[in-house]
């Protein structure tokens, strides 16, 4: 299931290829704009894909059981109202701030990890390694552990990641890119624990520890 940055980086190769700020992505979301504000709102569930059509039309296709969204948006700043601070761009500063109000929570630290309203953009994927990274524990209340390294983790993280993804995008493959987007997806990613660790099911999500 793509995750912010894998969002992120489809956004960037989109651009690139029309080379124009016609989508911007936020969280697990893909807004593609019609105009300033006013667009389509791409979510992409499990098997969610685009293409860019011979005609240069860019598609959201519907395939697999559980393919995400494709609903219009009339105000991107009101769209994003809902969301939570986006992990992928979200200032140091504004993350701490979040991440600052779970000290003390007694939810369970995968609870806030994946909701998507606190930070946007974090799945078990890109969770899992963050987690690993800091030696925190998915299954543990959060203020039964010690956060203080979480936000540093996150920033550090996403980082690497879009550097290492911006390296995949040229301005000769663009379109090639985005159309292979969904299946290269676990091709281009470097992890640490996810499916290389333990499985541990929590909230009816499975993390890797």
């Amino acid at each position: 299931m793509p995750e912010g940055p894998e969002i992120w980086m489809l956004s960037e190769a989109i651009n690139n290829f029309y080379y124009c700020e016609k989508t911007r992505a936020y969280g697990k979301h893909l807004f593609v704009f019609r105009n300033k504000i006013e667009g389509e709102n791409f979510s992409f569930g499990l098997t969610g894909k685009v293409c860019i059509l011979d005609n240069n039309k860019l598609i959201k296709k519907h395939t697999g059981w559980i393919c995400g969204d494709q609903v219009s948006f009339y105000n991107y700043y009101e769209e994003i109202k809902k969301l939570g601070i986006n992990w992928l761009t979200g200032s140091e500063a504004e993350l701490h701030k979040e991440v600052d109000m779970w000290i003390k929570s007694k939810k369970k630290l995968a609870s806030l990890m994946l909701d998507q309203s606190k930070i946007s953009g974090i799945g078990v994927v890109w969770g899992s390694e963050i987690l690993f990274k800091t030696g925190l524990n998915p299954d543990m209340r959060c203020c039964d552990q010690n956060l203080h390294k979480l936000v540093e983790s996150m920033i550090e993280i996403r980082e690497k990641i879009k550097k290492k993804y911006s390296e995949q995008i040229n301005e000769d493959n663009c379109k090639e890119f985005v159309n292979k987007w969904f299946d290269n997806l676990y091709e281009v990613r470097e992890m640490d624990i996810y499916k290389k660790g333990s499985k541990l099911k929590v909230l009816g999500r499975i993390w890797w520890v």
